[in-house]
């Protein structure tokens, strides 16, 4: 395995993104496509070059011009008919492509678009991973603020059991005071539990994404108070204009376009100028010499297998357009959908925080009557659980209108 890097120390987000983008498996096998589509440029680039060969045939038999070729793999090929008996040829063959009806140069710019498209494949797989980066940390937050919602709790339910205990002792209250209590208590101490191991869990998960090493010890340095409150509205255009995905679905489209180019130009002449050296050894002597030409053939009848070629490129092209109408599609679904959930979470952040001020209100104020003697605990318990429920709700809120803005920013090309 990879080393991965320990973090340590007080962690932002923005933080937290950086490390992600540098270590993230994601993107190394996503730059590892992009280094592979820019070795197949080189290739189709260099297939329009001079090549050369070197051949050496060492033969004997009893047949007169047989015909040798050069072993697979070898190119440009060498055949060459040898004479009976010992012999032996050192030749060298070379070879520049002339006329090839277009179909190198499509094949060079089918090569070249691929290239783009695994280019914004990559910015695709770094946006993904902001964002999850993004999710995962929100999700640490908000494991953090519920553990405080729990032992705020609990710490609520300790005192007044401590309390309606002592007032037992003295006969101020009964009994089933005291056991509703302890039961309120324990099930406040359950929520602490379950609370502390969401964090840890919540906190695995942010390692995990961030590619950071298990072993990391860091605190987050962010809130749900502070972050994610002021992202702009949606402009769909924008989006559907710079979207990572639709650039690369508009370069495949480009790349099996050129591959139909291709296909057509095999039907095509082709020619070539080729060179030959050779120098060759027998029992009658010595001899060798040198050649050049041009080449010129055009394919007639294969049975159907050129034929076959274009209407598979024919059928990529319309595949790749189909590919791009549905990512249109997706992208507008996306900005739009984002920019509701936008709008309906932040007015969901305004309800809770009205709805937590009246909570706390209402505690309190049922804490002065059951201290003041007009009210039983369950009154007092209930208000509890009501500003319990009411704190949880805000920070849900909170967390739900970061990750909405973060969605409305990934829906629209944004890290």
């Amino acid at each position: 395995m990879a080393a991965r890097p320990l973090v340590s120390g007080p962690l932002t987000l923005a933080r937290a993104v950086e490390i992600a983008l540098a270590n993230s498996p994601i993107l190394r096998g996503a730059t590892a496509d992009l280094d592979m589509a820019a070795a197949r440029v080189r290739a189709a680039q260099a297939a329009r070059k001079p090549s050369l060969s070197a051949t050496t045939f060492l033969t004997t038999g009893s047949e007169t011009g047989p015909i040798y070729n050069s072993p697979d793999g070898v190119t440009p090929q060498n055949f060459f008919a040898v004479p009976r008996g010992a012999f032996a040829d050192q030749s060298l063959m070379l070879m520049l492509p002339l006329l090839n009806g277009g179909r190198l140069q499509a094949l060079t710019r089918q090569a070249q678009a691929a290239r783009e498209a695994s280019e914004f494949d990559l910015q695709t797989s770094r946006l993904d991973v902001a964002l999850d980066t993004k999710t995962a940390y929100r999700q640490a937050l908000l494991a953090l603020e519920t553990q405080k919602v729990a032992a705020a709790r609990q710490s609520a339910t300790t005192e007044q059991l401590q309390n309606d205990r002592a007032a037992e002792k003295v006969g101020r209250v009964p009994q089933l005071f005291v056991l509703r209590d302890e039961a309120e208590n324990a099930d406040a101490g359950q929520d602490v539990t379950n609370a502390a191991r969401d964090v840890e869990l919540a906190l695995l998960s942010l390692r995990a994404v961030m590619g950071a090493g298990m072993g990391s010890d860091f605190s987050l340095a962010d809130s749900l108070e502070t972050l994610g409150q002021d992202q702009s509205q949606a402009n769909l255009q924008t989006a559907l204009a710079t979207r990572p995905e639709l650039q690369g679905a508009r370069a495949r489209l480009e790349s099996a376009r050129e591959g139909g180019n291709a296909a057509r130009a095999s039907s095509r002449f082709q020619a070539a100028l080729t060179g030959m050296a050779d120098l060759s050894g027998a029992r009658s002597g010595s001899a060798g010499g040198l050649s050049v030409g041009v080449v010129v053939g055009v394919p007639i009848f294969d049975g159907g297998v050129r034929r076959a070629g274009r209407e598979e490129a024919r059928a990529q092209i319309s595949r790749a357009g189909a590919d791009l109408s549905r990512l249109e599609i997706q992208v507008e679904r996306e900005v739009l959908g984002a920019q509701v959930s936008l709008d309906a979470a932040r007015k969901n952040v305004a309800a809770a925080q009205v709805a937590l001020v009246a909570a706390q209100e209402s505690y309190r104020v049922a804490l002065l009557r059951y201290q003041g003697g007009r009210a039983t605990n369950a009154e007092t318990l209930d208000a509890l659980a009501a500003l319990t429920r009411a704190r949880t709700n805000r920070a849900r809120a909170l967390y739900e209108a970061q990750i909405a803005s973060d969605q409305l920013a990934r829906a629209t090309g944004q890290a």
